[in-house]
């Protein structure tokens, strides 16, 4: 294998173990059927919103974010401000019951 190759295979090689895998979970409004939540998830890892949806309750939303933790926030019909975020476990598909 010419010297080049080599590089680009070591290059590639080392990219890949260095990228961090995706979090994976679904938010859920625990709130009871008929009961809509307001809700604005975040990567914790860069700030970055990854959901702003209503949701209503018993139903769930996935969200993807680049580490393994999620910031969520909510708010009900009316309310002008947002309640305090909780961080959470974001990772493995689970469920952030809000």
């Amino acid at each position: 294998m010419r010297l080049v190759g080599r590089i680009a295979l070591a290059l590639i090689a080392s990219a890949a173990s260095t990228v961090a895998t995706a979090g994976e979970c679904r938010v859920q409004n625990a709130s009871q059927r008929g009961q809509w939540k307001f809700i604005r998830a975040y990567d914790v890892t860069d700030n970055i919103v990854v959901l702003r949806q209503p949701i209503n309750g018993g139903d769930s939303k996935p969200v993807t974010v680049k580490g393994a933790s999620v910031r969520v926030e909510y708010k009900l019909a009316g309310d002008k401000h947002y309640h305090p975020a909780h961080v959470a476990a974001c990772e493995g598909g689970n469920v952030v019951r809000i």
